[in-house]
């Protein structure tokens, strides 16, 4: 008799289950496990709209040796100058970032070069006139077109690790094809955390220098003479 009770009970608690799971469901099949749905406000945001809204381009480095158009409208409160430019936390500590591009643009008084980076962190940087453009690795000095040289040194660096990350990197000459004011622009590579660069200008004139985020880089103006 006590077999029977249980085997009874186990029935009813069986049916009582069935029947409450078909009324929460309203009859339908059950979502396949592991099937994912999407919300609105889930929706992937798609990257040409953010670098629309930043004004980066995807043009960052020409595969013919220029450097791309730079289309950063930004206007940051930064004053022109000749004297050196350093960043607020200069010279700053290690990072993750990698030089990925380098671009040149011209605009109403001033042309724009800018070094588009990867990484997580906030660069740092020093900006100024040097008599010559001497790398800071084998201390050799580089021969960069133009009467006047500004160098750029830029911190938060990591070093690249393989073939690929490599390959990929900011390094070498641009030419500045789509500015008359800078002729080159000269990458020289990173060492000891900091990647310095140089840019040939036709003669020592005011420029600044300011950061921008998502994609990180860094953007140095120079005036024109009719600026």
């Amino acid at each position: 008799m006590r077999t029977s009770t249980r085997v009874a009970a186990t029935i009813t608690v069986g049916l009582a289950l069935t029947l409450s799971a078909c009324s929460t469901n309203g009859g339908d099949e059950p979502a396949p496990a592991g099937e994912a749905t999407t919300s609105a406000s889930e929706t992937p945001t798609d990257d040409a709209t953010s670098d629309a809204t930043s004004g980066a381009t995807d043009d960052v480095t020409g595969d013919d040796g220029t450097a791309g158009p730079a289309d950063e409208t930004d206007e940051p409160d930064v004053a022109f100058g000749t004297e050196p430019q350093s960043s607020a936390d200069w010279p700053g500590s290690g990072g993750d970032l990698l030089p990925v591009g380098v671009r040149v643009g011209a605009h109403e008084g001033y042309e724009r070069v800018v070094f588009d980076l990867e990484g997580a962190d906030a660069p740092g940087w020093r900006v100024e006139y040097v008599d010559a453009a001497i790398s800071d690795g084998k201390g050799d000095e580089i021969d960069v077109d133009g009467d006047a040289t500004l160098q750029v040194v830029l911190t938060g660096f990591r070093y690249p690790e393989g073939q690929a990350e490599t390959e990929r990197l900011a390094m070498g000459s641009y030419d500045a094809e789509s500015a008359e004011e800078v002729e080159e622009v000269y990458v020289a590579g990173i060492f000891e955390g900091q990647n310095q660069a140089f840019i040939g200008l036709d003669g020592q004139v005011p420029f600044r220098v300011f950061a921008l985020t998502d994609p990180a880089r860094v953007v140095v103006d120079v005036r024109t003479t009719e600026g």
